[in-house]
């Protein structure tokens, strides 16, 4: 076995290890020990290391010291580089604290090289990505309004057909019912002319058959009365005209509702207009509105003419005279109503 060792450049003339060489372990000028662990048998090997040096024995002879000074030195040098590999663990970094340090460099790293790469997006993507995006939408846009556009011009035209058709149809009804409107209208009119006259005539007709009446009103009645036996007596009593029984076509009292008060009017149907006239010119004597008032026996029409014109504000006065109503203004004219005449046109046309 051959061991080397030195120690501050000298060697020990007994080839043994100079005992300034077991100094103190933290000496500065210390070096490295070079050991060839090749060569140190396998008992030496799997010697327990305990950090002492073994107990010396008291040697026998030269050969034996050499021996037992190897041994010594190389166990001294194995607990020296021990040591040494202990201070080196301890002043090692542990694979958690790289293991550390790599991730927050990397972190870092990673931190860094995105605002890098963002920065660089948003200098040269992002304003193409927005130039695309904008020519996108807007081509989008474009084909959407064009679509609508089209959409809307469709339903329009469609819309604008259906009313076409449709205002030609209601127009076509509205000539239609514009021609039946002035069919109507003339029919009206010619109803309207037709119902004139119809009414006109009746209330003519019915008034030219009551020209030979006379209405007696306020005469008392009297149970199991004779009226033309009465009537006689009382005309040649009060007035002294001579009238004969067969003078009167008819004689009765009016049906009245029982809500009236006082007697019902009597009316008298005379043989001719002469004899009407002889009895009623007597009305205003006054013995005779003891007994009764005389009136002209009108229709219901020409009583209510004759009252309008009374109350009119342009008439003085109106009347009846032999079937026909006359009226007369302030300016002294007088005129002739029938029932559907107005008394503006009368007036303007006089």
């Amino acid at each position: 076995m051959s061991l080397t060792t030195q120690k501050d450049g000298k060697k020990s003339e007994s080839g043994g290890i100079d005992k300034k060489a077991k100094g103190d372990k933290n000496t500065p000028d210390r070096k490295l020990v070079q050991l060839n662990l090749q060569s140190i048998p396998a008992s030496i090997k799997n010697t327990v290391v305990s950090g002492k040096n073994a107990a010396k024995k008291q040697r026998s002879s030269s050969s034996d010291y050499e021996s037992t000074s190897g041994v010594n030195s190389a166990l001294g040098e194995l607990s020296l580089i021990q040591e040494g590999i202990s201070d080196i663990r301890r002043i090692m970094v542990s694979k958690d604290d790289v293991k550390g340090m790599v991730t927050s460099i990397v972190t870092e790293l990673k931190g860094e090289l995105k605002n890098e790469i963002l920065a660089e997006v948003k200098e040269s993507l992002i304003p193409e990505v927005k130039q695309s995006v904008t020519e996108q939408v807007k081509k989008e846009f474009g084909e959407k309004i064009d679509r609508k556009t089209k959409e809307f011009q469709d339903q329009t035209k469609d819309i604008s057909e259906g009313f076409n058709l449709e205002f030609e149809t209601l127009k076509e009804k509205f000539h239609e019912q514009a021609k039946e409107l002035r069919a109507l209208k003339e029919h009206l009119k010619r109803y309207q002319y037709l119902t004139e006259t119809a009414v006109t005539l009746a209330n003519s007709n019915q008034q030219y058959s009551q020209k030979d009446n006379i209405k007696f009103t306020k005469w008392n009645e009297q149970k199991n009365e004779n009226l033309r036996a009465d009537l006689c007596a009382i005309l040649k009593e009060t007035v002294h005209v001579d009238l004969q029984p067969t003078d009167i076509l008819a004689i009765h009292r009016v049906p009245g509702s029982g809500g009236n008060v006082g007697p019902r009017p009597v009316i008298a149907k005379f043989r001719n207009t002469e004899t009407k006239v002889m009895v009623i010119k007597n009305r205003s004597n006054a013995e005779l509105k003891k007994r009764f008032v005389m009136h002209d026996h009108v229709t219901p029409m020409n009583a209510k003419l004759i009252k309008d014109l009374n109350e009119d504000e342009r008439i003085e006065s109106a009347w009846y005279f032999n079937g026909k109503v006359f009226a007369l203004d302030y300016d002294g004219d007088r005129h002739r109503f029938d029932i559907l005449d107005s008394v503006s046109d009368k007036l303007k046309h006089k």
